[in-house]
């Protein structure tokens, strides 16, 4: 164990990044904060910091053998092995940090049926899983906000309740599995749900190091790391040690440090200023603040400590639209500042709580990251446009506007019932998929199907009487369950005909479809085309917070390059493959296309048109090929002759609707 631990980064070598750091040793103080969410940039020592957290965790006291790691002071709350030992035999051992991989099974996470007992001693007995090694320490899952639905739909219930109840396999057991749960993510690629969202404590903000000493400091210290492990760490044993000392101090001294009532008022004051949903932000401000005060040395709890730590508790719960963007600090700061008008402002920048962030890169600028640009065939460069302007911000009219989305709901209701119908028929369809809910056992088996050992044993009893070699026939295999989200292609017309009131209906529609595609957990991309350019400003994401900052970002002006924007859109398609269970491309324009793809001969209008049109007919074909769903949306007002668009949905063998008042 002690060579294990020396090969993890040490947590006091991580250089900045206060703000997380302070996070996760207030978390180890009081476990009761309810855990902490780390976001931000990639690559900025988020899963660093949380391995390294396991090497700063004092030992606990658990009963000798039990899996569960249970407390013998804790009587009330022993599994039901340590419950009916006459005595209790205990020992010494580190606090558990569990990482959760996203691609864990729902049976690895619960725990299922004993293999090996079942096949030895044919008697069922339960194998624990990840959240049994997880009770009284720390669950960690990376890239959080890409958990599968239903392993979050299991952790919801096991964080509100403190016990895993399984039911599975024909295993009827509950344990106990009390845990921290953290989590880590990059925002850009998708939201956490609001159930799950809530359940974090505090939420830390971790940006890109932009000092330049800093910057050089961490290239240095991983280089180092990386060569000479060992040597590595023991020059920090000494930090880590002292660190270790403050840690188990500051959990000794927590009970005796009370909070005065007017620290408690002021708190309550905050949270109702600022409109907080619920009671959990004062409890977490409180439980912080108190941690904090402990874990400085302090004997009383003072606002600045109330101040440092508001930031963290609050920005994560002042979302109320899965729109909103997330609660900045300065908007939370300005808040404090009200409340705690006499008290000193925290240091700046010390991010010891409330955190000044950088400001991070939108999408949609203009940058090296900027989204890729195609130029048309005729070779004129990618460059944009002069007279391009700014589009209008997209705002959500709440007068209801057709009836795309009924369009939408009436092919759903046909795959639906098409989905059910291959249900009825067997379901060798959802076979295919390698993971998922188990949902049933089936007696056919495909390319990476995993046998299902309840009903295995079942059928190999009932064959043979006993738990003897397998019979071929008695195996059954896994059928299992995982919902493929749908992805929408917003295919937008930012030409100079796309006047900015055609540009804002389609930019109000596409903000109630985002909100849609939040709730059912579907992905959105966005591709633009104006001038001689077309750009895939949003590759394929489940954030739509990231969606609403490149519709904001939109410049329109210039010709309609029509066709450039189709070929652009099926390379997404192909690049995307069968990734998605359906792809629906919606086409935003008024229909006026201007641009061919391939210049040369005649240029008059009409000549320009037929060549168009030819050209729209030969990227229908590769557009069917990418089996993807095509509606024309007209973004002209009710008035206005739909003809244009009309054709186009005609040559696009594409679906339609108009944009236009109820």
């Amino acid at each position: 164990m002690d060579k294990l631990k020396q090969k993890t980064y040490p947590f006091t070598a991580i250089v900045g990044q206060e703000e997380m750091k302070l996070a996760l040793i207030l978390n180890v103080v009081d476990p009761l904060i309810g855990g902490v969410l780390i976001m931000g940039h990639r690559g900025t020592g988020k899963s660093t910091a949380v391995r390294a957290l396991a090497d700063l965790l004092p030992q606990i006291t658990v009963v000798a053998g039990c899996p569960y790691n249970c407390d013998p002071n804790d009587k009330q709350n022993l599994c039901d092995q340590c419950s009916a030992l006459r005595e209790v035999t205990t020992k010494q051992t580190a606090v558990p940090v569990v990482e959760l991989p996203l691609g864990a099974t729902e049976d690895r996470v619960c725990g299922t049926i004993d293999i090996e007992r079942a096949l030895s001693a044919g008697r069922k007995a339960f194998d624990p899983g990840l959240l049994a090694r997880a009770n009284r320490g720390f669950l960690y899952i990376d890239e959080v906000n890409l958990l599968e639905d239903h392993l979050v739909d299991l952790l919801l219930d096991v964080a509100v309740t403190g016990i895993n109840k399984v039911e599975r396999e024909g295993v009827s057991i509950e344990h106990p599995a009390g845990f921290v749960l953290i989590g880590s993510g990059n925002p850009e690629e998708g939201e956490l749900r609001p159930q799950l969202l809530d359940r974090f404590g505090l939420h830390a903000e971790v940006t890109t190091e932009n000092y330049l000493k800093n910057r050089v400091d961490i290239v240095q210290r991983r280089e180092a790391y990386d060569r000479e492990r060992d040597t590595f760490c023991q020059s920090y044993a000494t930090h880590q040690e002292q660190l270790r000392k403050r840690i188990t101090r500051a959990r000794t001294g927590l009970t005796k440090l009370k909070m005065e009532r007017p620290v408690l008022e002021k708190i309550a004051q905050l949270c109702a200023d600022l409109k907080v949903d619920g009671h959990r932000g004062e409890l977490t401000i409180m439980r912080a603040a108190r941690a904090l005060a402990v874990f400085e040395g302090r004997r009383a709890v003072t606002e600045e400590h109330v101040k440092r730590v508001s930031a963290m508790a609050l920005r994560h719960r002042l979302r109320r639209d899965a729109l909103d963007e997330t609660a900045t600090s300065e908007q939370i700061q300005q808040a404090v500042d009200e409340v705690f008008p006499n008290t000193a402002p925290p240091a700046s920048s010390s991010g010891n709580g409330g955190g000044d962030t950088q400001p991070q890169d939108r999408p949609g600028k203009v940058n090296k990251q900027a989204p890729r640009q195609r130029a048309t065939a005729s070779g004129s460069t990618a460059r944009p446009n002069d007279a391009d302007v700014p589009s209008p911000p997209a705002v959500e009219r709440r007068s209801g506007e057709v009836r795309l989305d009924e369009h939408l709901r009436s092919n759903e209701r046909k795959e639906k019932s098409l989905s059910q119908s291959r249900r009825t028929s067997g379901g060798k369809a959802a076979l295919v998929q390698r993971r998922g809910r188990y949902t049933r056992a089936v007696t056919f088996r495909s390319a990476g199907a995993r046998v299902a050992i309840d009903a295995t044993l079942r059928a190999l009893v009932a064959l043979e009487g006993r738990l003897a070699p397998v019979n071929p026939q008695a195996l059954r295999y896994k059928l299992l369950k995982h919902k493929q989200g749908t992805l929408f292609v917003f295919a937008i017309d930012a030409s100079g005909s796309m006047a900015a009131n055609r540009i804002a209906r389609a930019k109000s529609t596409i903000l109630k479809l985002l909100r849609k595609s939040y709730l059912n957990r579907d992905s959105v991309a966005i591709v633009s085309f104006h001038g001689t350019i077309a750009n895939v400003d949003l590759p394929p994401s489940r954030s739509i917070l990231r969606a609403r900052r490149v519709l904001d970002s939109l410049r329109m002006g210039g010709s309609t390059p029509l066709g450039l924007g189709l070929v652009t859109t099926i390379e997404l398609l192909e690049i995307v493959g069968n990734k998605f269970g359906e792809a629906v491309v919606l086409l935003f324009t008024d229909g006026r296309s201007n641009v061919p793809l391939r210049r040369g001969g005649l240029n008059m209008r009409a000549f320009r048109q037929v060549k168009i049109e030819s050209e729209l007919r030969e990227l229908t074909v590769a557009l069917n090929r990418t089996r993807a769903r095509v509606v024309v949306v007209d973004t002209q007002k009710e008035f206005e002759s739909s003809e244009d668009t009309r054709r186009l949905a005609g040559i696009l063998r594409a679906g339609f609707v108009k944009i236009a008042p109820v």
